[in-house]
């Protein structure tokens, strides 16, 4: 008798394992410090007061300014003693996190995932392989996490992975996200005698302005992407003097650290400042940053409904940067 086939767990969200990670090591210091002092008790109090110490040493760096956007923090952020193909072994584990969950649990796996490298790290690749063959091989290991997971295919077609560098990846780290094409038809091995500086990606747009890529109304959560309402979504564009970002993807972040919708890199912007989500036929946003936002002079506070010609301001003071609103 043969039993029915086990269904395929989700892999487990970026943000869950990091809570692991740490849960685990408090676990750790707890029992070194048992065995050390052979008292539950003391080692508990021990545990407590190193926890206060390093939460008012953490409350002490924010008060003289220093937060994880100073260039300090981000220099220990990275992680200087990988190379490329140190990066690139650590991302290869971990392509399933792109992966989107639909209400009802299944799993659909974006046809197109784009590997955002530091551009040193992306160099240091391309003088061992080319980048055709980089790409080839992700995609590979993309369509073996694919089956293992028994994700399905999102869209028509078959699965790609693009590798491109990206300024704002520290050095030894990595940002995976669903990716555009290069253009229409791409294959990956037209950029394999190409320089790493042009292995950049950019959204192709179709004559109607949308993209080639079906439109799924993404929204992110938790490390993974949730479909919460498919169909067209009206591109949202933020003006802030001559920069432009815009998006159609729900659950899209705005800011001046690793966002989909990124604006001028000014002190006052948090690196993640608020979420646009679309839902009921219209843009949301919800401030998701310590310096507060307004929304035509007033607070944001929860979520409030965009129109098209609003002015949002990065911060309280009047003369905090400020973008316009274009809808559509």
């Amino acid at each position: 008798m043969t039993g029915g086939r086990k269904p395929a767990r989700a892999p487990l969200p970026a943000r869950n394992r990091r809570r692991w990670a740490v849960a685990g090591g408090v676990a750790a210091c707890w029992l070194v410090l048992e065995v050390v002092t052979h008292s539950v008790v003391s080692a508990t109090v021990v545990l407590i007061v190193v926890a206060t110490l390093a939460a008012a040493g953490v409350v002490g760096l924010r008060t003289l300014g220093i937060t994880r956007d100073h260039p300090w923090l981000q220099r220990m952020a990275s992680r200087p003693w990988r190379d490329g193909q140190d990066v690139l072994k650590v991302a290869m584990r971990h392509l399933a996190d792109v992966f989107l969950i639909t209400p009802s649990g299944e799993l659909l796996a974006p046809n197109v995932v784009e590997l955002q490298l530091n551009p040193d790290d992306l160099d240091s690749l391309c003088e061992r392989m080319e980048l055709g063959v980089i790409s080839a091989s992700l995609t590979e290991v993309y369509q073996e996490q694919v089956t293992t997971y028994g994700a399905r295919l999102a869209g028509a077609g078959r699965a790609e992975v693009c590798v491109v560098a990206t300024g704002s990846v520290p050095p030894g780290r990595y940002r995976l996200r669903q990716g555009d094409p290069v253009y229409i038809g791409a294959r990956p091995e037209h950029y394999a005698d190409a320089a790493p500086e042009w292995a950049y990606s950019t959204p192709q747009h179709l004559a109607d302005g949308s993209s080639g890529q079906p439109d799924l109304g993404l929204t992110v959560g938790g490390g993974m992407v949730t479909i919460m309402e498919p169909g067209p979504v009206p591109l949202l564009r933020l003006v802030t003097g001559s920069s432009v970002a815009e998006t159609r993807t729900s659950g899209a972040r705005a800011g001046r650290g690793s966002v989909e919708l990124v604006l001028p890199d000014v002190l006052t912007v948090s690196r993640a400042h608020a979420t646009f989500t679309f839902s009921d036929g219209r843009w949301w946003i919800t401030n998701q940053g310590r310096n507060g936002l307004t929304l035509n002079g007033t607070p944001v506070a929860g979520e409030q409904p965009l129109s098209d010609g609003d002015t949002i301001r990065w911060g309280v003071n009047p003369d905090a940067l400020r973008s316009r609103v274009e809808i559509g």
